[in-house]
């Protein structure tokens, strides 16, 4: 009796470790990942931060590929982005090579097209800020998702994104918000301009625009991300982590965990190992030496075990 109870115990966790592996499989694959140390596991909460005063569910592999998420299929195979209002020469410039660079992180195509006006009249109002002379001119995101990116929709976009250096507020609770996104529609704007030292009464320099870049990346990957369907990363330090606040935003790497890279590369069918080295590149290119050399590492153990790749 005692060896038939032990046998059906045996049985009975066995069957709850499956149930719990179907589940819950991003629960494994972080798992898996733990004791890795180029990877660092999501700590408590500060007060201010996203996770703070959102709770959110996190989103599993099995959860994701369910979701039925917005993929490139047929003649919609294009990232295109699209300037509104003015921008430096130096802002441009920066803001192109985040668009590229998005280009590199979903392996699609990338354009760039002519640049639209701001509203004259509406969507806006007037915001001031201590370490500003003068009030700030904030857009509403409705203009843009509502008004300005549905009309110009290109047939052969996968998703449309305006960027812009005017500040942005999604509605009247908010102070200011760095981009939002309507995944339904594929379309989503983004403000650069919190990112670059003219807002905060700084001098531009070498080292701004290197952070300036960094920052753009950021929040291109992450909000595209949200077209493609990731939700906020809970997991682990990633690049689709939310933010409350630039801080919160500048602690969030530029790399995605194994969860949500997992779930990419099941949308993209991404060569990881390939794409880490165009990555690399990008990074080595660009002096954002503190990624480089995290790819780099990356690389490292990818050739040394590529049975492993899926799961990173």
């Amino acid at each position: 009796m005692k060896r038939l109870f032990s046998a059906l115990q045996s049985v009975l966790s066995s069957v709850l470790v499956v149930r719990l592996a179907l589940a819950a499989p991003m629960i494994a694959l972080a798992e898996d990942a733990m004791n890795d140390s180029d990877f660092e596991r999501m700590g408590k909460p500060g007060h201010g931060d996203w996770l703070f005063h959102f709770h959110e569910p996190g989103q599993s592999f099995k959860d994701y590929v369910s979701s039925n998420p917005v993929r490139a299929s047929g003649s919609r195979q294009v990232l295109v982005f699209q300037p509104v209002g003015p921008f430096s020469p130096a802002e441009r410039d920066i803001v192109g090579k985040a668009a590229l660079f998005a280009g590199m992180w979903f392996d699609l195509a990338v354009r760039i097209e002519p640049a639209a006006d701001l509203p004259k009249n509406g969507w806006h109002r007037f915001r001031r800020f201590p370490w500003q002379d003068s009030p700030v001119r904030q857009y509403r995101t409705g203009y843009f998702l509502l008004e300005l990116l549905p009309k110009r929709l290109p047939q052969d976009a996968v998703c449309y994104l305006a960027v812009t250096m005017a500040d942005l507020y999604p509605d009247e609770r908010w102070n200011f918000v760095f981009g939002q996104a309507s995944l339904s529609d594929r379309i989503g704007v983004f403000s650069m301009v919190r990112y670059f030292p003219r807002f905060w009464g700084g001098e531009e320099s070498g080292e701004s625009r290197t952070i300036a870049l960094r920052r753009c990346c950021k929040v291109l990957v992450h909000e595209v991300g949200h077209i493609f369907g990731l939700t906020h990363c809970i997991y682990y330090r990633c690049a689709m982590n939310g933010s409350n606040s630039l801080e919160e935003s500048d602690r969030r790497p530029l790399h995605l965990c194994p969860v949500c890279l997992k779930k990419l590369q099941w949308n993209r069918g991404l060569d990881v190992i390939r794409r880490y080295e165009k990555l690399g590149q990008f990074y080595a290119r660009h002096l954002l030496e503190q990624e480089a050399s995290w790819i780099n590492k990356r690389l490292e153990k990818a050739r040394q075990h590529p049975e492993k790749i899926l799961r990173w």
